[in-house]
């Protein structure tokens, strides 16, 4: 005997469906639940055994923090995040097309060139990096950190949008033609608007590997450009581990990327199924 119906999964089906969504949900989200009270927790409570439930809340640790600078690179973070996936939008999305699009010589070459930039390991580009803009005058400057960020996330970019432009019907662009729009006119009014979820879920994608990245900001970085990432691990001391600032921090840092996800996520879902289903 099946254990649906034929308008639907039956009740008992939807009600496990749901008890297992809720179990998942609440699993994802004890640890954040978790930091969350130890942003507010005092230090003495903190590792108590049992676990304190109930306690007064305190803001000793975030008083620590913004003390520190935190909330400056906290900006800093930000600010070359998005900078540099602008820049990588700007840049890329032309790029993507033309290699969707158009022939050309060594065409296969060159973009598994420009994809071996991305798969090669962080460490094996950060030297290179430091020596040429030691030479350059770029080091600890915000314009350094900046190129340094667009040039990693540019291959991402353009590899995932380049498959999300040849998903596009070619049709479109031919029809456009015909009456008369020139090619650059056709990628303004026509590919640009059909690839807009691509390219902000493949440039949310890039963001977050520009907020999260670590080696490039403290190897390149120093005194006067110091990101979020870089500035964590100085809550380690001498003394130990300040766990109710690393949690003011953690929640801080997570928050931009929840905003940006919950914010886009109608077309972060639209871009990665792109093309999923043809007609």
């Amino acid at each position: 005997m099946s254990a649906s119906s034929p308008d639907g999964p039956s009740p008992l089906r939807k009600l496990a469906w749901t008890v297992g969504a809720v179990l998942i949900a609440v699993l994802i989200l004890f640890p954040v639940v978790w930091m969350g009270l130890m942003m507010i927790k005092p230090t003495d409570a903190m590792f108590a055994r049992p676990t304190v439930w109930l306690f007064t809340p305190t803001l000793e640790h975030f008083d620590y923090v913004v003390e520190r600078g935190f909330h400056v690179y906290l900006l800093t973070s930000l600010v070359l995040g998005a900078v540099s996936t602008l820049l990588v939008v700007i840049i890329g999305t032309p790029a993507a097309y033309a290699f969707a699009r158009f022939e050309m010589r060594f065409r296969d070459d060159l973009f598994l060139f420009i994809l071996a930039t991305r798969m090669a390991p962080p460490v094996c580009l950060v030297i290179p990096y430091y020596l040429i803009f030691a030479k350059l005058g770029l080091l600890d400057t915000f314009l350094g950190l900046t190129l340094a960020y667009m040039t990693f996330n540019l291959s991402f970019y353009i590899w995932v949008l380049r498959s999300f432009c040849r998903d596009l019907p070619v049709e479109l662009e031919e029809a456009a033609m015909l009456e008369g729009w020139s090619r650059l006119a056709v990628f303004r009014r026509v590919v640009f608007p059909l690839l807009r979820n691509g390219i902000i879920a493949t440039s949310v994608l890039c963001f977050i590997f520009a907020w999260n990245e670590f080696l490039f900001a403290f190897m390149l970085g120093g005194k006067n450009v110091h990101t979020l990432p870089v500035a964590i691990p100085t809550l380690i001391t001498a003394q130990g581990v300040r766990w109710g600032e690393m949690a003011v921090v953690g929640m801080v840092a997570l928050t931009p990327v929840m905003l940006a996800v919950f914010l886009l996520q109608r077309h972060i879902v639209r871009g990665l199924t792109m093309g999923a289903v043809k007609g």
